[in-house]
């Protein structure tokens, strides 16, 4: 069956009569992806972004130009915007990597013991709300029944969501699920990449002359379907965040015709690898019209085209709500899961030639995507509700993702259940900030690497201790930065302010103590370094190269019985996360972090074959 065709959406909203004025607020989070600071074009980015820049001039708006994602990757940050905390607290320390519940069953223990979420808070209010998650969920397996496959359930609905139209992970940003049939192959764009790349998982269910895990396709409740949900049976069209927002129209259609609010998120694919501008907007951006004149390459025609493309759905969205009477009242916030992607070793600082392979710009910030210096980490952010906010201005208070679920909580006069009365939490609700009133000083912190690599800022002083960017002694050691002056992070003040770096180092300790409190205590989290391939019997591979007498060293997974190399090689090809494997004679000593060492046995540093190779590990 099909869930919705585009055009449907649009014609539902034009009947819609007026709203009621009694209805409760609505309450909608738009997340971008791997989008940087100064991507957008009210902050000086290449790519023209008229929408987002007129939201930012109109009336109800606040523009948040010190706002942060919780994580430096994509799940720590989706995770932190369902509970309110910094995600290590909830088991969420990195990513996993499955294209689709077909291909894969992922083993992602987010929120073990059901942390508190945006859409339970939904559910407290008791004031008619429907919940539901649109786009990349990536933070865990859709199956109802994942743990029968090796995996975990971590489903939406799992999390408090009443629907979800989404998909597992990662997608490609155009045709999104042209590889999950035969006859729609021929009609995939790849853009400069020209083939299928982040390609993750098993077997294609579109056959064996499809890639493997090339299929990324759509999913969304169904309890009376196998695995409660059902996929997408229609191709999706070269845009795909227009999709996602037909398919929030379908939401937002039926609560007007019932004069209800709703929750919702949409977590837009765009831009995260694989993006893929449709060749309509690439043509538009080499002729000027749409982006800055330039001489771009390849890379920065998708990615900027891309941009433009998400700027044109938040446009619809925006102008859907005022169509159906609901923008007044639905507090809604844009920003990102972290900064743009490509890392600037050694000091995480970019020379120009860099962007042509890694076109997101964080602007005079330090670091990109991964990285504990700003870059990695603060974001375009958006907050609008024209029934609360009046005017509109730019804000350099501190804003983090963890902030929705208490300001959600403070709007709706709900309170966590008694279990959780006593858990730590680390979002502050927002509402004195959207009336315009005094906000105190905070702290924010930041964790990468399993928490090696840490960062934390009380109002403009910050500790750096580790970034992903960093490979020369003279970033390994504690920097301290003062923001108010050096927004670039570009000196360290450390040895002038003695004090203040002790200050902040033991803050940064206490703070990740109680993380780890949180870790074993709140939401018991298991071991999070033994992700699952998908069920079914080994197939031996040749395609690894092996290398006699090495041994591998690193974090490694449960070992599995083999009989062959080749039978080690099939099995490291269709495990999640695998980046080499040993092969001692009878076990696949399997690893995502490893080096390399003289030994016994064979090894191989695996290459999965299918586009590009990616460290999902990171």
């Amino acid at each position: 069956m099909s869930r919705l065709t585009l055009a449907s959406c649009f014609l539902s909203l034009s009947v819609v009569v007026s709203a009621s004025k009694s209805r409760p607020p609505s309450l909608l989070f738009l997340l971008g992806d791997d989008i940087g600071w100064a991507d957008f074009s009210y902050n000086g980015g290449n790519a023209t972004t008229p929408y987002i820049d007129e939201w930012t001039q109109t009336d109800g708006t606040i523009t948040l130009m010190d706002f942060h994602s919780g994580g430096t990757v994509c799940s720590p940050t989706r995770a932190s915007v369902l509970t309110g905390r910094t995600p290590f607290r909830d088991c969420v320390f990195g990513v996993f990597g499955c294209s689709d519940p077909t291909e894969c069953t992922p083993n992602f223990p987010f929120a073990p013991q059901r942390t508190f979420t945006i859409g339970d808070a939904a559910r407290a209010a008791n004031m008619g709300y429907k919940s539901m998650h649109f786009g990349k969920w990536h933070l865990g397996s859709l199956y109802n029944d994942s743990e029968a496959y090796g995996g975990f359930t971590s489903s939406p609905v799992t999390h408090g969501f009443d629907d979800f139209n989404s998909t597992i992970e990662v997608a490609p940003t155009a045709t999104t699920n042209c590889q999950c049939k035969k006859e729609w192959d021929s009609q995939c764009l790849f853009g400069h990449y020209g083939k299928p790349t982040h390609c993750n998982g098993g077997a294609n269910p579109g056959g064996p002359d499809l890639p493997r895990g090339c299929c990324f396709n759509y999913w969304w409740r169904n309890d009376s379907n196998a695995h409660a949900i059902s996929n997408l049976t229609n191709f999706v069209p070269q845009d795909d965040s227009e999709y996602l927002v037909s398919s929030f129209g379908l939401l937002l259609a039926e609560r007007a015709a019932a004069d209800k609010p709703f929750l919702a998120q949409i977590s837009f694919h765009n831009c995260h690898i694989p993006f893929i501008g449709t060749n309509s907007t690439r043509e538009q951006c080499v002729e000027g019209k749409v982006c800055k004149k330039g001489n771009f390459s390849d890379y920065q025609l998708d990615f900027y085209a891309c941009l433009v493309e998400l700027d044109r759905s938040v446009g619809k969205v925006l102008q859907m709500l005022k169509d159906a009477d609901y923008y007044d009242n639905t507090m809604i916030w844009f920003t990102t899961d972290n900064g743009p992607e490509v890392n600037c070793p050694p000091e995480g600082i970019c020379d120009p030639s860099h962007f042509a392979t890694g076109p997101g710009s964080a602007g005079p910030l330090r670091g990109r995507k991964r990285d504990t210096w700003e870059g990695g980490h603060r974001v375009p952010g958006i907050i609008s509700w024209p029934a609360v906010v009046k005017g509109h201005w730019s804000s350099w208070y501190t804003v983090i993702t963890h902030d929705f679920l208490p300001t959600i909580m403070e709007v709706l006069g709900v309170s966590k259940p008694a279990s959780q009365q006593g858990w730590s939490s680390d979002g502050v609700s927002m509402m004195k900030l959207l009336k315009n009133e005094t906000m105190p000083e905070r702290c924010i912190g930041h964790l990468y690497d399993n928490g090696a690599q840490r960062s934390y800022r009380c109002g403009p002083w910050k500790l750096v201790n580790g970034s992903k960017s960093c490979s020369n002694k003279d970033c390994e050691k504690p920097l301290l930065y003062d923001l108010s002056k050096d927004l670039g992070e570009r000196n360290d003040i450390s040895a002038q302010n003695p004090d203040m770096l002790a200050n902040l180092s033991a803050r940064l300790e206490a703070w990740y103590a109680d993380v780890q409190h949180s870790i074993a205590s709140e939401s018991s989290c298991p071991n999070h370094n033994n992700p699952v391939g998908p069920p079914g019997p080994i197939t031996p591979s040749s395609s690894c190269n092996f290398m006699e007498n090495t041994s591998l060293s690193g974090s490694q997974f449960t070992p599995v019985k083999v009989k062959s190399m080749q039978e080690c090689c099939g099995v490291c090809q269709n495990t999640l996360n695998c980046k080499g494997a040993h092969f001692d004679g009878t076990d696949c000593n399997m690893r995502n972090t490893f080096t390399t060492k003289n030994g016994t046995g064979y090894a191989c540093i695996l290459d999965h074959g299918y586009g590009e190779r990616t460290d999902y590990s990171t």
